[in-house]
């Protein structure tokens, strides 16, 4: 987000005799609409078993100072597994200033949760095997 919204100008009426917003109101209501648009980045996986090369990317969205969502995609040439624990993305563009959390679907089936770890700011995702559909990752950390 670009600074803090301020507080509505209820000093002013919010419509003129025409029944349009006026100027202050106007830009209030632009405040409240703007925000990140998203930053692509390709995430690197640790230990992350492939069967043939899968298409990886990812997004970021800072929703304000502190919060940070993030999605991934895989697109698996085969299958994918990863393993709860060893299986990690070691270059998030956003540090860690609090422990997170992340989740899994794939084929309209969800997972268990993965945890964005602060002290290594590695996100562990969760287990799944072999799955040879697209898979989606989301998750949320307090980071800067």
């Amino acid at each position: 987000m670009t600074g803090k919204i301020t507080a509505p100008p209820i000093y002013e009426q919010i419509s003129n005799n025409q029944g349009k917003a006026n100027l202050a109101w106007i830009l209030f209501f632009n405040r409240i609409f703007q925000g990140d648009t998203g930053t692509d980045w390709t995430p690197t996986f640790t230990n992350l078993t492939t069967v043939g090369t899968p298409t990886i990317t990812g997004r970021v969205y800072k929703l304000s100072d502190a919060i940070t969502f993030f999605r991934i995609d895989i697109i698996p040439s085969t299958s994918t597994t990863s393993v709860a624990g060893t299986t990690y993305i070691d270059n998030m563009p956003v540090t860690a200033t609090s422990n997170g959390v992340c989740f899994a679907v794939s084929g309209l089936l969800g997972t268990n949760a993965g945890m964005y770890d602060k002290t290594t700011n590695r996100v562990y995702v969760p287990a799944w095997t072999a799955i040879t559909v697209p898979l989606t990752i989301i998750g949320i950390v307090e980071a800067k």
